[in-house]
């Protein structure tokens, strides 16, 4: 059963799946047992190996699946039309935190694997996707603007960073005793890209 079809998943396959991404955005890829996900997923280790081969199979499919889903997204929002500058940044900005909070255990797993030869097949997920996407619709307003594509792909890595800042921020404050307030918020990133842009 190397392949598991991510679209067809029993309720069991999505609470393992579940399960592991939690574990794996919390304590990384290596550090996560088939155990450890068992015992989240209230169910046997021994079902694990029943709906996937192995924990590699079990990550590989649980990143598919939403890998398949943000790409899905972004592509429904970006395939809307925008005002203008302000508006495409401002609704971009708001949407890239909505997702990035959804799928937060993909994006929090990804960052934390970032460098890990062994799992680089497995975590598919690209943040660049995003910024490709919202680069090419910024560059519909060019006329508003004297940028070199190198500018605007800057401009957008920047934004993006920012935000992902932000969600990564917002995580380590809910699993720590940090009660820190934020300092920088969404519109504040909003804004700074948006004068950088002017």
């Amino acid at each position: 059963m190397a392949n598991v079809n991510t679209e067809a998943l029993t309720n069991t396959q999505q609470r393992i799946i579940d399960a592991a991404l939690d574990i794996v955005s919390h304590v990384g890829y290596k550090s996560t047992t088939t155990k450890m996900i068992a015992q989240k997923a209230e169910v046997n280790e021994t079902t694990i190996f029943k709906n996937f081969q192995s924990k590699q199979v079990l990550i590989d499919t649980a990143f598919k699946q939403h890998t398949t889903q943000i790409t899905k997204e972004v592509d429904e929002f970006f395939s809307q039309t925008f005002n203008n500058t302000t508006d495409l940044m401002k609704e971009s900005g708001r949407f890239m935190a909505n997702i990035f909070d959804k799928h937060r255990q993909i994006v929090i797993g990804t960052i934390k694997e970032v460098g890990n030869e062994q799992t680089k097949t497995i975590f598919t997920y690209k943040q660049e996707y995003i910024q490709q996407q919202l680069c090419t619709k910024l560059k519909e307003f060019s006329k508003d603007h004297s940028l070199t594509d190198q500018q605007y792909e800057t401009i957008i890595f920047i934004f993006n960073s920012a935000i992902m800042n932000l969600l990564v921020d917002k995580a380590r404050r809910e699993y720590s005793d940090d009660e820190q307030a934020m300092t920088i918020h969404l519109d504040d990133v909003i804004e700074l890209i948006l004068k950088t842009l002017n």
